[in-house]
């Protein structure tokens, strides 16, 4: 019975062991997976971050690009024109409306725009330096 008894403490004490190891393997694999899941998404914030910082380098890249080259078209534009500014600032104003007009003409939703007399005067001035620059390429 002694023997008896000594087992049955034996085998309860390996069965407490047991359940003792198998509960820090699962403590130790929920830590492992939660830090795996915080680091996971410490990656996902930086990449996340590092996507929209390259996004606006690309966009203020494109804006500086697009203005060196409005600026040298200005520069061409006033030399086109005579030299003088207002000139070719009314010039490109009026190309400008004149190229709104058209994709309105096209448009599914076309509207018709009236405007007043003094700025088809100054259209038909800009058309007509249109046509004296565009004489002195040919």
């Amino acid at each position: 019975e002694i023997w008896g008894a000594m087992e049955q403490k034996r085998a309860a004490e390996r069965t407490k062991g047991a359940v003792v190891i198998k509960s820090e393997g699962e403590l130790a694999r929920a830590v492992n997976e939660a830090e795996g899941a915080a680091q996971s998404r410490v990656i996902d914030a930086k990449a996340s971050a590092e996507a929209v910082r390259l996004q606006a380098q690309a966009k203020k890249e494109k804006l500086e690009l697009e203005a060196q080259g409005a600026a040298q078209a200005i520069e061409a534009l006033v030399e086109a024109v005579g030299g003088d500014p207002a000139e070719a600032t009314k010039f490109q104003l009026v190309r400008e409306y004149i190229e709104s007009q058209k994709a309105l003409a096209v448009s599914e939703n076309a509207k018709v725009i009236l405007s007043p007399d003094p700025f088809n005067g100054a259209m038909i001035q800009a058309l007509s330096l249109y046509d004296v620059a565009a004489n002195k390429e040919k």
